[in-house]
């Protein structure tokens, strides 16, 4: 699909903090922004009081909020960041479920890319749960209920290997040397104020991206898990959008009980 004819599709990828896409699934990112006619990236998190960041200074809130749109950008996406602290999410969890609903019905996606539930950072679960109860309800959270929720498939992506668990994914969408090259690109945005970071996070992309070879042929891949609201019977728009891009896992996985038996 050449960029004159982008699908007209919305896809929206609720990542919990300012660098969560560039450093975990850039590839995914950069490939639905070539071939959709937006791709907004919201980051409920600011992270602000997060030590690295407040050892910055009293400008380096706006200077990682500047190198994080950057980021965004070299990958072809909006990007939009909240100030929520990391670790007072509870304490604001009914404000930013009012706040993404207003958000999500006015931004009017038919895609959406989120956070697995189970995940090893108590802001990765967090947000998953509330986008998740947003994107069930969204319209019961807002006083002009009239605006229509018209999602059509939502997916959870991949962070931390070591990080998110118990997750199968049912597709992988392939990288290539131009995607990986702008990956690359976004995660230098941070060099900024997360130098060092921002270079194990390129570590880890490449790692991540790497560890799906085995089942694409030697392709690098980024993985996705399929979560609803429900199962399109005549196809999956993802794939329609991907093309060629995105290849399905096999789907031979068994139940094992506490004593090993299937």
């Amino acid at each position: 699909m050449s960029k004159s004819s982008k699908a007209d599709d919305i896809v929206l990828i609720i990542g919990a903090h300012h660098e969560e896409v560039e450093a975990e699934f850039p590839n995914i990112a950069a490939k639905l922004a070539d071939k959709c006619s937006r791709v907004v990236i919201l980051n409920p998190v600011g992270g602000w009081n997060w030590s690295f960041i407040r050892e910055l200074g009293p400008d380096g809130v706006q200077s990682t909020i500047r190198e994080a749109k950057n980021a965004a950008k070299e990958l072809g996406c909006e990007k939009v960041i909240w100030d929520y602290p990391v670790a007072e999410l509870d304490e604001h969890k009914l404000e930013i479920m009012r706040r993404m609903a207003d958000f999500v019905l006015d931004l009017n996606p038919s895609i959406v890319l989120t956070h697995w539930p189970q995940d090893s950072h108590a802001d990765h679960r967090a947000i998953a749960r509330i986008s998740r109860h947003v994107l069930n309800v969204a319209p019961n959270l807002v006083e002009d209920s009239k605006r229509a929720l018209e999602v059509k498939e939502i997916y959870a992506f991949q962070v931390g290997i070591t990080q998110t668990y118990n997750y199968y994914p049912d597709f992988l969408v392939l990288a290539d040397d131009a995607s990986m090259k702008r990956a690359e690109k976004a995660l230098q945005c941070f060099h900024g104020t997360a130098k060092q970071k921002a270079l194990i996070w390129w570590e880890n992309v490449q790692s991540k991206t790497n560890s799906w070879k085995q089942i694409t042929g030697g392709i690098p891949a980024e993985p996705l898990k399929f979560v609803g609201p429900q199962l399109p019977l005549k196809g999956f728009r993802l794939a329609e959008i991907l093309g060629d891009d995105i290849i399905s896992m096999p789907f031979d996985r068994w139940i094992y009980d506490s004593h090993g038996q299937i």
